[in-house]
């Protein structure tokens, strides 16, 4: 950061006589704002219990996958690896122990699944 430091003398009057003082103040330069990276929705779905979202942000697809029951982000903008397929499009993370799979087939359908220790959720659209 830089710092600017301003300092002047002024006479004040004090009683009956002038007193000399000194004005000292300081700006602070402001930081620049960061750009940030636009995002382009790739696909965006409800299942009864889960909102999901894949995204591009540049060069990097993403995901947020959020749980309706409990009101909480499972992921937020995490990386995801994208395989094509004739059927399909899956989107795939891991988080901890769990890996998260999004799959959309060529008719529109579309699932989330979350494998876990001793746990398996899976939920389409249609």
């Amino acid at each position: 950061m830089k710092y600017a430091l301003i300092a002047s003398t002024l006479l004040v009057i004090s009683g009956l006589g002038f007193e000399p003082s000194t004005v000292v103040a300081q700006t602070v330069k402001k930081p620049s704002t960061t750009a940030t990276t636009p995002q382009t929705t790739v696909t965006t779905f409800q299942t009864p219990n889960y909102s999901v979202r894949v995204f591009r942000q540049g060069t990097q697809t993403r995901m947020n996958v959020f749980d309706r029951k409990t009101n909480k982000l499972q992921l937020n903008a995490a990386p995801v690896q994208v395989q094509n397929s004739d059927q399909q499009t899956s989107y795939t993370t891991s988080e901890g122990e769990r890996l998260f799979r999004i799959s959309v087939d060529g008719s529109g359908n579309k699932s989330v699944e979350i494998n876990g220790p001793g746990q398996v959720i899976q939920e389409t659209t249609n």
